[in-house]
């Protein structure tokens, strides 16, 4: 999971196979940390590949799966008191900030959001065929 998060945040393998050099040189792993640590790179190319894909999956969603604020792909859509539909992590920040609905600027907290397990349902077969379609190209 690390590495795909890396992948995601645009890590650069090159740069970590760089850092090698001298974490060699200054001993500063024991050899089952450094074996791992080399390692690491091709896992983050391999994870960087996959997001790509992954990416790739979501590129003509629905936009009845997009976030309504951020107008990305939802992993855990929740129905706001005003109807809307957006990511929970992005109401979550969104009320870190503001306690109101940021549609209609009533009051709210986090309690007040409802989980969208229908548009989820949705949301995970429409996915689940996507990556069917994607295997049986490959």
């Amino acid at each position: 999971i690390f590495q795909i998060e890396c992948a995601k945040s645009g890590c650069n393998p090159e740069l970590l196979r760089s850092a090698l050099k001298p974490v060699k040189k200054l001993n500063l792993l024991q050899p089952e940390q450094l074996e791992a640590f080399e390692s690491f790179p091709d896992l983050m190319e391999i994870a960087a590949k996959r997001v790509a894909q992954d990416e790739l999956l979501l590129v003509d969603a629905p936009d009845e799966f997009l976030d309504e604020i951020l107008s990305s792909f939802m992993k855990d859509p929740v129905m706001l008191p005003s109807g809307h539909y957006v990511d929970r992590p992005t109401i979550a920040q969104h009320l870190l900030n503001d306690s109101s609905d940021p549609f209609n600027r009533q009051p709210m907290t986090i309690d007040d959001v409802k989980p969208a397990t229908e548009l989820k349902a949705k949301m995970d077969a429409w996915l689940a065929g996507k990556q069917a379609a994607q295997m049986s190209d490959d």
